[in-house]
């Protein structure tokens, strides 16, 4: 039995971005087992894969540091016997950890993340604009690279667990719905200011949601801020369902799957939506799909962008966390409520 150690520590979004990957592996060899080291609570996103096992990785406590990091060494050398190492992360991080695998005489193979052409993409000057690869093909192509040739599917779709699904449905029951009415997703966060449409821009496009069409929305997001935010909003739209902070991330997942549709920035909850097989508005700002984190196996209908002709300076940014080069974030706000309101009636199937 060949044994393969995958890592992949974060984020949220890159580490779903390899479920479809995983799956074409295991499909296509599945006598190989896969352990993949990554936070606990991704580990979700591989439950449906029999021949794959995780290993958590704790950062913040047992695993932290140098002597931390030999501490997973060790652990993972007590999981078994491995034959090779994809690096499918490429920090320090992962560094170490190949060091000491190939100390112990286990080689290893490194994902190219194109630094360079996504360098040439996002300068202030002399871009260079080219649809780059999608990190799901960057996934591939290092597992091609270990001698596993792959070809991930499209569309993909989570498979989510009995336990998730019995969570969501007692959610529901707690919930006042309205039968036949669309289910749309709202997830109006991300990671760094510079790819958020304006947060205050939402009241005003639920506002023109539910005059409207009758429409049950959910409000996703993540952590207290997100949270505090969205609970103005559910103060003043009572009929909306407030998602965020009320269930685990597999039962999100399960009911991501009944959306009708997600509207979302450039973020984990793009891609998680995607693959769910759901359709996505994504808004972007000073990041774009070129870069190759586009939402997987869907096209130019689930992007909303101002074109680059209209501002040059677009893209500024890989993953959003530079400064904004006017300094006005126009990429975001010359997006108006009109707009998505009409995006989002196109992918749901009526007219705003």
């Amino acid at each position: 039995m060949t044994n393969l150690l995958l890592l992949r520590f974060s984020a949220m979004g890159d580490v779903a971005l390899l479920a479809p990957v995983v799956q074409a592996f295991t499909e296509r060899y599945p006598n190989v087992v896969v352990t993949l080291v990554t936070r606990p609570k991704f580990a979700v996103f591989f439950e449906q894969f029999s021949n794959v096992r995780v290993v958590g990785l704790d950062a913040d406590g047992r695993h932290k540091g140098m002597f931390g990091l030999y501490q997973l060494f060790r652990e993972l050398q007590q999981v078994g016997t491995f034959d090779v190492v994809v690096d499918a992360h490429q920090n320090l991080r992962s560094f170490v950890l190949k060091s000491l695998f190939r100390l112990a005489g286990i080689p290893s193979i490194t994902i190219d993340k194109g630094r360079q052409e996504k360098k040439e993409l996002t300068q202030k000057e002399n871009k260079i604009r080219r649809p780059l690869l999608h990190s799901v093909n960057r996934y591939a192509l290092v597992f091609n690279q270990a001698g596993y040739a792959i070809q991930p599917a499209k569309p993909f779709q989570f498979i989510t667990s009995t336990a998730a699904e019995d969570e969501v449905a007692t959610f529901l029951n707690r919930q006042s719905l309205i039968p036949d009415a669309p289910w749309l997703g709202i997830a109006p966060f991300a990671q760094h200011l510079q790819k958020t449409w304006p947060f205050d821009r939402f009241a005003p496009l639920l506002e023109q949601l539910y005059q409207t069409q009758p429409l049950n929305i959910f409000l996703f997001g993540g952590g207290a801020s997100d949270i505090a935010q969205l609970e103005t909003l559910k103060q003043r739209f009572p009929q909306a369902v407030l998602v965020a902070g009320q269930l685990s991330l597999a039962a999100e997942l399960a009911l991501i799957r009944r959306l009708n549709g997600m509207v979302c920035m450039d973020s984990g909850n793009m891609h998680l939506a995607a693959l769910s097989g759901v359709p996505v508005l994504s808004i972007w700002g000073a990041t774009h799909p070129d870069a190759g984190f586009g939402p997987w196996s869907q096209g130019d209908e689930a992007i909303l962008q101002v074109s680059p002709d209209q501002l040059t300076c677009r893209p500024c940014s890989v993953f959003g966390s530079k400064p904004c080069f006017r300094g006005d974030l126009a990429c975001l706000k010359w997006i108006s409520v009109d707009v998505v309101a009409a995006r989002i009636g196109q992918m749901l199937g009526f007219a705003v």
